[in-house]
């Protein structure tokens, strides 16, 4: 059930709890090589630090936290949101703030209460759910700039990220219609053995001069998007890219595709170059694509990763931190730093380190990431593991924290934290940022 005693810390408070467990600076000390970090670094540089690991479990209901925003001895709680079944989905919003929760076919909208984290008085909220228009059916949820798309089986329904109020948007009943930018929608419907994708005006309409692209066979595996790049992942290896330029009246799209990616994975960085990742868990292999006119260009950046496979991938949050965090099999850590150059995308400078020894590592252990820095989950020893840098410097293990004995069974996370830009952009009354990545 959700907790019943509002968090309301003032600003002074705040930063002094957060010191102790920071995003930027690891949470917990044990086993860990904090001692070296954290001397060297001032209470200002992370007034606005904070986070919330919210997560569901495969053998309990509700969702639990681990919250960087109090006092050590207090983050990790238990049952913060009540869910119907065990295993509930989560899928963050662009914002950072908001989360999707997919219970038992039901779509709610989780507010993760950090929102006015940043302001002068800075403070939190508890965590909660909303429940949407969307009861049951729902068997996918995929974030798409200011908005969750969901999907039935059948038909999609877009949703406002914040308020969950269904809006004007196309159905798909192949895949999650996505929203594009220029306020198009990309649209997902079933042909003869495969998916025919096509951008088309919020009514459904096409435009003018027609753009389509095509999983010739298979279904959709998956989808990742910048503001201006959207890729989308076909069962059968296929990538297709599809970039939105900007034309003299409206936007104009253009549509690229690779035959055979190699890739099962995808995920979009916050980079302002537009800048995507994909890999593959199966067999080694990580990519950078980034957009170059009416082309994408792509970069094998394998080499970089000394494990024999990719766990996860996770990117910063912010376009001021162009970093990517990578997990290897074998619990090593890769901090890839990189740039966009006219031949595209390159690793410019490369962190790598064992985050333990002796541990187990496996496919439900996860990289989670915020603007500044990266949290790995280790399930099979219930640990945490915080990564980060300080003014330009490497990236390092920070600290570890041992957990609560619910990470064990972890099923799916989210961490919530506020964007750098959250109060510059969006809603001009609430402040509200929807940069665009995913």
């Amino acid at each position: 059930m959700a907790l019943k005693v509002e968090n309301e810390l003032n600003r002074s408070l705040l930063v002094l709890a957060i010191t102790g467990a920071l995003v930027a600076c690891g949470g917990g000390s044990s086993g860990s090589d904090s001692d070296d970090h954290e001397d060297d670094h001032t209470e200002e540089e992370h007034e606005h630090a904070g986070a919330r690991l919210i997560y569901s479990l495969s053998d309990d209901s509700g969702l639990n936290m681990y919250d960087q925003t109090v006092e050590e001895a207090e983050a990790f709680q238990t049952d913060v949101v009540a869910t119907s079944v065990a295993g509930a989905t989560l899928v963050l919003s662009t914002s950072g703030l908001t989360a999707a929760v997919l219970d038992n076919g039901a779509v709610s909208i989780l507010d993760s209460g950090l929102e006015h984290l940043a302001d002068e008085d800075g403070h939190t909220h508890d965590v909660s759910a909303n429940a949407t228009s969307l009861t049951s059916g729902i068997t996918a949820v995929v974030a798409t700039h200011e908005y969750f798309s969901a999907y039935d089986g059948m038909t999609s329904t877009v949703i406002d990220a914040e308020t969950g109020e269904a809006v004007t948007a196309p159905d798909s009943d192949a895949y999650p219609t996505l929203a594009l930018t220029g306020g198009h929608f990309l649209t997902f419907n079933g042909i003869d053995g495969g998916v025919e994708m096509e951008v088309v005006e919020p009514d459904g309409e096409s435009l003018e001069s027609p753009v389509t692209m095509t999983c010739a066979t298979g279904s959709v595996l998956t989808s990742a998007q910048t503001e201006h790049l959207t890729q989308v992942l076909c069962s059968n290896g296929a990538l297709l890219s599809l970039i939105a330029g900007e034309g003299e009246a409206e936007t104009v799209f253009t549509t690229v595709s690779e035959a055979d990616s190699g890739l099962n994975r995808l995920t979009a960085t916050a980079s302002a170059q537009d800048v995507i990742a994909g890999w593959n868990t199966d067999s080694k292999v990580l990519k950078l694509f980034n957009v170059a006119g009416s082309d994408v260009q792509s970069a094998d950046v394998t080499a970089g990763i000394a494990s024999s496979l990719i766990l996860d991938v996770a990117a910063l949050t912010s376009d001021e931190h162009d970093v990517l965090g990578v997990l290897g099999s074998d619990g090593k850590f890769f901090a890839l730093s990189f740039h966009v150059e006219e031949s595209g995308a390159e690793v410019e400078n490369s962190n790598a380190f064992a985050l333990a020894s002796g541990q187990t590592w496996s496919a439900q252990n996860k990289v989670l990431a915020d603007s500044e820095a990266f949290i790995v989950v280790n399930t099979d020893n219930q640990t945490l593991y915080f990564i980060d840098g300080h003014e330009g410097g490497d990236y390092h293990l920070h600290s570890s924290l041992v957990g609560d004995a619910s990470l064990a069974s972890l099923s799916d996370a989210v961490l919530a934290h506020v964007g750098e830009s959250h109060d510059e952009e969006g809603h001009e009354e609430e402040g509200h940022d929807h940069r665009s990545f995913s």
